[in-house]
């Protein structure tokens, strides 16, 4: 049963890999940009497509959050995951108060700070021009650092074709990689935004 399920998943997403990567990205962001970035950089996937729909998808994802924050002020922030007790988060609303552009930029680059930095914005009434402006050039920045990193990756492993024989390893470099970065920036920006 199981197993009929998990192929008829794997039908749909080999028939309708784009419908996936949109729907996935609303639900999962990061979690499916990055495969499918690497699908893209090794030609399996169409990158102009890949990247028109993950933009697509994070905005709109983006935006639910920021009309939560700005319709329901005071239930949107009691909603925040872990706002009572994460210095980091709480440090994150002291911040926006004086920063709001600022770390709505980089909450694209530390994760599990967007969703929150989405809501505050909302809750703040930042003028929806500059949300939207800001917001847009924080996703097209990170997505063009993924996509130059997933490049850079696949050409260093295709140079290295003799050494490294699957191009798969360069996935899982990739990967190992931009959750490093990601971990690093999220490790540095928590200390400056809980103090």
């Amino acid at each position: 049963m199981a197993h009929d399920l998990f192929q008829q998943v794997l039908s749909l997403l080999q028939t309708y890999p784009y419908l996936f990567i949109f729907v996935g990205m609303l639900v999962a962001g990061e979690v499916v940009l990055l495969p499918a970035i690497y699908l893209a950089a090794t030609g399996r996937l169409d990158l102009a497509a890949v990247i028109s729909l993950a933009i697509l998808a994070t905005v709109l994802s983006d935006l639910v959050w920021y009309g939560l924050g700005r319709k329901f002020p005071a239930s949107a922030l009691d909603r925040i995951p872990g706002r009572h007790s994460n210095n980091a988060v709480r440090g994150l609303e002291r911040l926006f108060n004086r920063k709001g552009v600022q770390i709505l930029f980089l909450s694209k680059f530390v994760y599990g700070t967007r969703t929150a930095a989405q809501v505050l914005a909302g809750v703040h009434d930042m003028r929806f021009r500059t949300y939207i402006i800001v917001n847009f050039l924080g996703v097209l920045t990170l997505f063009a650092v993924f996509v130059a990193l997933a490049y850079s990756v696949v050409g260093t492993t295709r140079r290295l074709a003799d050494l490294v024989e699957d191009l798969e390893i360069a996935f899982l470099i990739f990967i190992v990689i931009a959750v490093s970065a990601n971990y690093i920036a999220s490790r540095v920006l928590r200390n400056r935004w809980s103090r």
